[in-house]
């Protein structure tokens, strides 16, 4: 083909995507299955926002607002913060692409644990950056190691609290150790996701410290517990001279009207995501307990899913489970081998899940 790629492009890492519902009931021709492999919240948003997509779909003919104000005003109400300190975009994904567009020329570097989620090297090594990669300790973020990793070239630093694919969080002492050994000019980003989904006592108040460093950015998105992992929509929120920045990076109309409508019904759903939160909490004890009983390990988790250690059998455990309708994420693609993560689903899901695991693991480990 005479048409030519930039060569580059053909080194950067690929993402590998979780399998379909569709596509694993016609490859075993299986008439139910289920997807515990993508950390969505299975029980989908609250019928508040159900019913408003389906009251406001005639809408769509006309462009969203640009600048979004009405779920800016409702997030710089909910976090005693300003409009310009909010910027909104097509899931986390996005404004991790629009931070390293914005910081990340040829040559500077990133720093990040290993594993970790994918797209924070990715976007960097797309501005011609790189990434050194610190290992996780225990299954944790060696802070310590990742502040001793950076160097004169890091322009960023990536933190995922909680961890993803672990589930792992960090400590407030470590958050206050890392903003207070890094130089004022090495942004930090705090890939908040899965917050709603920790304790209270576990969860570090980020926004007061967002008051009072300007090199810190905090992300977040209604993918996770709030249900809306489909209409992609995710924010940021930093000191309003980095926000405006970014802004002029921001494409327009990046956000769908309906996307951007829907969050908004969300957050005033906010008891919503508590009640999802305490229906995981005890369905992750529920995992716990089982697993530990029948002698299998597995990484406490902050977030709506678990690491399950599968020994040498992991691959044959992750096809047995595909036989039989349940999807999940293969430890190799994560970074983790021999292991899978589970997403935690309703009640009943959990239980044929947990039934069906322990029959096929017993089968390779005894």
């Amino acid at each position: 083909m005479k048409i030519k790629l930039k060569p580059w492009i053909q080194d950067l890492p690929e993402y590998v995507a979780g399998r379909t519902i569709e596509e694993i009931k016609k490859a075993y021709n299986l008439p139910d299955v289920y997807k515990l492999a993508s950390n969505e919240n299975i029980f989908g948003p609250c019928d508040n926002v159900k019913e408003f997509i389906r009251n406001n779909i005639d809408d769509i003919n006309y462009y969203p607002d640009s600048e979004y104000r009405v779920l800016k005003k409702a997030l710089a109400s909910k976090f005693n913060i300003t409009s310009q300190n909010i910027i909104i975009g097509s899931g986390t994904d996005q404004i991790i692409e629009i931070i390293c567009d914005g910081y990340i020329s040829r040559g500077d570097g990133i720093v990040i644990a290993d594993p970790n989620f994918l797209i924070y090297e990715k976007a960097a090594l797309k501005c011609g950056g790189s990434a050194i990669k610190v290992p996780l300790k225990e299954f944790r973020q060696d802070v310590g190691g990742i502040v001793s990793a950076v160097n004169s070239n890091t322009k960023i630093v990536f933190i995922a609290n909680p961890h993803n694919p672990t589930g792992t969080n960090i400590k407030e002492e470590e958050f206050k150790y890392l903003i207070n050994k890094l130089a004022d000019d090495i942004l930090i980003v705090l890939d908040e996701a899965y917050f709603e989904y920790l304790s209270p006592e576990e969860r570090i108040n980020t926004m007061g410290y967002l008051v009072k460093k300007e090199n810190i950015i905090s992300l977040r998105t209604f993918s996770k517990v709030y249900g809306l992992a489909g209409l992609r929509i995710g924010y940021g929120i930093a000191y309003k001279g980095i926000i405006s920045g970014l802004e002029k990076i921001r494409l327009p109309f990046n956000v769908s009207s309906i996307a951007h409508n829907a969050a908004v019904v969300a957050l005033e759903n906010d008891w919503y995501i508590e009640k999802i939160r305490d229906i995981v909490l005890k369905e992750k004890e529920k995992f716990y307990s089982i697993l530990k009983k029948e002698g299998v390990s597995y990484v406490q988790s902050h977030a709506n899913f678990i690491l399950i250690n599968c020994g040498d059998f992991g691959t044959e455990i992750v096809e047995d489970l595909l036989k039989n309708g349940f999807i999940v994420r293969p430890g190799e693609n994560l970074g983790i081998k021999g292991f899978l993560r589970v997403t935690i689903s309703t009640p009943e899901i959990n239980d044929k899940f947990l039934s069906l695991f322990i029959k096929i693991y017993k089968k390779y480990i005894e």
